[in-house]
């Protein structure tokens, strides 16, 4: 290793604070998830992402207060912007419709089916080259995916199929904010994003709201500041840690997932969840790495 790539990468001490960042943060994701669900029971999904996106929007100002003031953030490219915030929107809001109707172990593995669908659509849409080895891992991945939908299994299949449409808005966020991430700061797109989210859920209030309890305040209140918090964590993990080590922690959020939905809702996922889930997750860590190994190459 020569002296220059020895002082580019990140020491082991600051690998670990990444990876700590990156468990922490998908930790406190979860938990919003949760309080999310229990949120659904009395508030449509509109209300829930305007109050929920107002508390996220006042989180990140402070933050960025305490960085150094709103100089800092830098917003070169605002067509791409409110186009990222409104795939954010649209998936945030679906995510809250099914979250009423299914585990959360089963609606967070879904969206780790996202990075099969951008490796899918990478060959388009980024000009990038996917190999056979690559093609596998999605097709592999998806084959789990379906045993996570289980078409011919117990309930209505609505709230899956339409869960399902979620990695496709995900995928498509995610080759926005590769070519934001060039010119413009992630807590530009942080405040991007939660304006749009809040618009989004403004907009439903014509369809009825429920007038929120002082309980209903509260929850909306710790589930946006936490929320506002793990994005900053997140942003932290990929400062200290590099993206090979820390980013395969991602998949944490799905063991988060079940504690809480275990904690929450006394619910535990089936065995063909477990099963798909797995698959899944094995097939995008698969992808990460042919995808670092090509980088590096």
């Amino acid at each position: 290793m020569t002296a220059a790539s020895s002082a580019s990468t990140p020491s082991a001490s600051a690998q670990m604070k990444g990876i700590l960042f990156i468990v922490v943060s998908n930790g406190i994701f979860g938990l919003t998830d949760a309080l999310s669900k229990v949120l659904t029971g009395s508030y449509p999904p509109g209300e829930i992402l305007f109050f929920r996106s107002v508390f996220v929007f006042v989180s990140i100002a402070v933050m960025v207060m305490a960085q150094g003031g709103w100089r800092r953030v830098q917003i070169v490219n605002w067509r791409l912007q409110w186009a990222r915030g409104l795939l954010l929107a649209a998936t945030s809001y679906i995510f809250v419709v099914v979250l009423k109707h299914l585990p959360l172990a089963d609606l967070t593995a879904m969206m780790f089916i996202s990075p099969l669908v951008l490796t899918a659509l990478a060959p388009r849409f980024l000009g990038e080259r996917v190999g056979w080895r690559r093609w596998t891992a999605v097709g592999i991945g998806f084959g789990g995916a379906l045993l996570i939908i289980r078409p011919s299994g117990e309930g209505a299949l609505w709230p899956m199929l339409l869960a399902a449409t979620m990695p496709l808005t995900m995928s498509i966020r995610d080759i926005i904010t590769r070519r934001l991430a060039v010119t413009d700061t992630a807590t530009g797109m942080m405040i991007c994003s939660t304006l749009c989210v809040m618009a989004g859920g403004l907009a439903s209030l014509p369809f009825g709201w429920a007038i929120p309890t002082w309980e209903g305040l509260g929850l909306f209140a710790l589930t946006g500041t936490l929320q506002g918090v793990a994005q900053f964590f997140l942003v932290y993990a990929f400062i200290y840690g590099e993206a090979v080590v820390v980013a395969p922690f991602r998949y944490f959020l799905l063991l988060w997932a079940t504690l809480y939905g275990w904690l929450f809702f006394g619910a535990f996922p089936r065995a063909e969840t477990i099963t798909g889930a797995a698959i899944v997750c094995a097939a995008g860590l698969y992808i990460f790495y042919r995808e670092m190994r090509h980088g590096r190459g």
